[in-house]
């Protein structure tokens, strides 16, 4: 349709005034020709059959003046009683004409500016619904190279560009490609790379290639470029970029936010264990060391008959101490976890507990120390909540490794009702969990028992180490 084409609308407006004195002259030829072969009724039905031909093809700019022209002629030069062309039958005709352009050019500005507001708002539905989605992804705490290719994707697609790519800067000057989506193209070229990163704003590089900076907490991380091989890019293209860049701005500090905060967890959990270890060192090597080399004195004295008697109960007490101690440093870290492993140390633990306990591991060799002890203590820990709070007779411990993840669940019979406001160290087992990059989650409806089920990566911290190699 030519009035859908680049022409500018005043080069329209002449064509179709154009068009309407021209097909004035083509049917006054014609309706002179056919006034004495054809009917009124079928020519007439011929005429408007052709005016909404030009309806049809050309818009309603061209066939206003074409249909008041055939019209006009139709009038004068096929129907009694017959016309002069005369300065008055031009008048006449200027005026109709005049008044079907102008006529036609306001219905097509009309309908150009309703089609543009219909789509605009069909674009502002599409945007609205691609960032709900894009949002939604950060909200779930997605780790950032998912969020990214979505992001990219979603760009390109909005944009209908051939292809759409996320840039990181790093601090060598180098760059990092994190996603790209659409045709094979080369890479982004260097100096539109260049120039957003020297300017921080946006650039386009000629028609058919634009860049947008991605800026966080204040400092320029990156950019996103987007490239058409075959057409130019809509003038408002950086503009329509902005907000998909606000929105990977945002999941980078997410990202940045949650791998400092699991740093962090670890660390502390590292801390407490290191820790423990060195109590159980300084106990094992210093006091037990200490007490162990007295009652062997003792014991040799005892044999030596010096207050036989007092020497030996001494001894006695002593050892009592040292079996003490040993329990205690069994508390802090079991020696048979680092030794054997999780399998016996859930064992031990089960023989030593008040309540019956069943256990079920199974595991294929030694886990990763970090897994290990995680699962133990978050083990002890549920069981010694069983024996205080729940009244319970009987608690099952299942482990197994499963899709790269160790999956550990605690049930007892107890009374239920626990939470993790409830002060039985739940709270301290769920951040555990989580520095290991795990989720643990509690199953406690009142009279009816608690279930702990936890979930650890079986390389922990894969989460944070991901999202900083994501984030840079």
């Amino acid at each position: 349709m030519l009035s859908r084409t680049r022409i500018p609308l005043p080069l329209q407006v002449a064509l179709a005034a154009v068009a309407g004195a021209g097909s004035f002259v083509v049917a006054r030829v014609v309706c002179t020709l056919a006034r004495d072969h054809i009917h009124a009724i079928p020519f007439a039905a011929v005429l408007l059959t052709v005016v909404l031909l030009f309806a049809r093809a050309l818009g309603i700019l061209f066939a206003l003046p074409v249909g008041t022209a055939a019209i006009l002629a139709y009038d004068w030069f096929y129907l009694p009683p017959l016309r002069e062309l005369s300065e008055a039958t031009y008048t006449l005709l200027a005026t109709f004409l005049g008044m079907a352009v102008i006529v036609g050019t306001v219905a097509t500005v009309t309908s150009r500016r309703a089609v543009a507001a219909e789509r605009a708002r069909g674009d502002m539905a599409e945007v609205q619904a691609s960032l709900r989605r894009l949002a939604l992804l950060i909200a779930r705490g997605e780790v950032p190279g998912r969020v990214f290719e979505a992001v990219t994707r979603e760009v390109r697609d909005h944009l209908g560009s051939d292809n759409a790519t996320l840039v990181r800067y790093e601090l060598d000057g180098t760059t990092t490609e994190l996603a790209c989506a659409g045709r094979p193209e080369p890479a982004v070229p260097e100096a539109l790379i260049r120039h957003v990163r020297e300017g921080g704003r946006a650039f386009r590089l000629d028609a058919t290639a634009a860049g947008v900076p991605v800026v966080v907490n204040g400092r320029l991380w990156g950019m996103f470029s987007v490239g058409s091989a075959e057409s130019q890019l809509p003038d408002d293209t950086e503009a329509r970029m902005s907000e998909y860049t606000e929105l990977v701005a945002t999941a980078v500090a997410d990202a940045q936010s949650r791998a400092e905060l699991i740093s962090s967890r670890a660390r502390i959990v590292a801390a407490a264990d290191e820790a423990r270890r060195k109590i159980e060192r300084d106990l094992h090597d210093g006091a037990q060391q200490r007490l162990v080399a007295l009652a062997l004195r003792l014991r040799t004295a005892t044999h030596d008959g010096d207050k036989p008697g007092e020497v030996a109960e001494i001894g006695a007490d002593l050892m009592t101490v040292i079996d003490e101690l040993r329990e205690l440093s069994r508390g802090i870290h079991p020696a048979v976890l680092s030794d054997s492993g999780l399998r016996p140390a859930l064992r031990a633990l089960a023989r030593r507990s008040p309540l019956p306990v069943e256990v079920d591991v199974r595991l294929d060799g030694r886990l990763p120390q970090p897994v290990e002890v995680g699962a133990y203590y978050i083990a002890s820990e549920v069981l010694t909540n069983a024996v205080k709070h729940a009244g319970a007779t009987v608690v099952e411990i299942s482990v197994k490794a499963e899709d790269d993840c160790l999956h550990l669940r605690v049930h007892d019979d107890g009374a239920g009702g626990a939470t993790f406001a409830g002060g039985t160290g739940l709270l301290g087992l769920k951040d555990r969990t989580e520095a290991l990059g795990g989720t643990l989650d509690v199953t406690s409806p009142a009279g009816a028992g608690t279930t702990v089920t936890a979930r650890i990566p079986l390389e922990p911290g894969d989460g944070g180490r991901d999202a900083q190699a994501a984030i840079g």
